[in-house]
């Protein structure tokens, strides 16, 4: 994973959170501690397992509210032997992604 700071961390997984209409205190963060992005992937890994196994559609919805190619994601997802992972990772990416492009027109 190449490294980003903190604010984009956040930035990132305030987008999953809304895109995914998931509650931020269910980030399991100590009191205090910082969010890093390994624990933010982890977070999101987690979120994809779990509507992998019970909620499919809600997932299929937010990779396309999302954005996440649907060409990519059939490809990734036959080569992949960790499809969770693979979701995730595509999820991390185009969230990311985003988060670029707005700081690059928002003139910040």
């Amino acid at each position: 994973m190449a490294l980003i700071n903190q604010e984009d961390i956040q930035t990132g997984l305030a987008l999953i959170s809304k895109d995914f209409q998931v509650d931020p205190k269910n980030w399991e963060l100590q009191q205090g501690e910082e969010m890093t992005q390994e624990r933010a992937f982890d977070f999101l890994l987690k979120l994809v397992e779990h509507l992998m196994a019970h909620d499919f559609n809600r997932l299929l919805n937010s990779l396309y509210r999302i954005d996440v190619s649907e060409e990519k994601l059939k490809l990734a997802l036959a080569e992949s032997n960790h499809p969770a992972q693979t979701v995730a990772q595509m999820i991390w990416d185009r969230e990311l992604q985003k988060v670029e492009t707005r700081k690059k027109y928002s003139g910040r």
